[in-house]
């Protein structure tokens, strides 16, 4: 238990310290260098402009699945590694969808497109957002939570966890729906929730 408590301080902490110099060194710069990139490229301009946000559909339809999943192979296997981590993303998916709806509302932080489009100062604007908040990502948070349940449960996954994390970090900046602090708040976000989950779920299934 100390040692989770240590590491969920510590991860905070970083994540704290990482998104507040993001948020004064980084954010501006590289928000508009993308934006000038991609609006210089008549394809990724075309592709990247109106992408729909179907998270909340993926959330549902990925929980769905992971619950029926979990009862079949519990059923059948009783209870294992994989069914632990099925039963972890199972909770931590839509635990992280509805905290990450909580935490954009109240921090209402300038929304990226909107900063772009008319300039202006980037602030928060507590519990009183202009548009759908961006701070922290939701698509991280979210992503970030069960890919963390990979790699507490599948060691020999974390390379592929590092790519996919990565690869949706990148996505996310260039097709200029987040800043870099969003980003890193949005991961940091769902680290914690999965490791804060995992440490609580272990505990009770340990209990005689």
């Amino acid at each position: 238990m100390k040692s989770t408590c240590t590491l969920l301080i510590t991860v905070s902490l970083l994540a704290i310290l990482a998104t507040i110099a993001s948020m004064h060194f980084i954010d501006k710069e590289v928000a508009l260098a993308l934006w000038k990139f991609t609006h210089s490229q008549p394809f990724l301009h075309k592709h990247f402009e109106n992408i729909p946000n179907i998270l909340p559909q993926l959330v549902a339809i990925g929980t769905m699945t992971m619950w029926l999943a979990y009862f079949v192979v519990s059923r059948k296997n009783g209870r294992n590694v994989h069914t632990q981590f099925i039963q972890l993303a199972a909770i931590a998916v839509p635990a992280a969808f509805l905290i990450k709806i909580f935490l954009q509302f109240a921090f209402g932080r300038t929304n990226i497109r909107l900063w772009l489009w008319t300039g202006g100062p980037i602030e928060f604007r507590w519990f009183d957002p202009l548009e759908d908040g961006g701070f922290p990502s939701g698509h991280m948070v979210v992503f970030t939570a069960f890919f963390t349940a990979v790699w507490l449960y599948y060691p020999r996954s974390r390379p592929f966890v590092v790519a996919a994390l990565s690869t949706l970090a990148v996505a996310l900046l260039l097709t200029s729906y987040h800043f870099v602090s969003d980003i890193v708040a949005g991961m940091c976000c769902g680290i914690l929730i999965t490791a804060g989950l995992h440490h609580f779920t272990s505990k009770s299934t340990t209990k005689p």
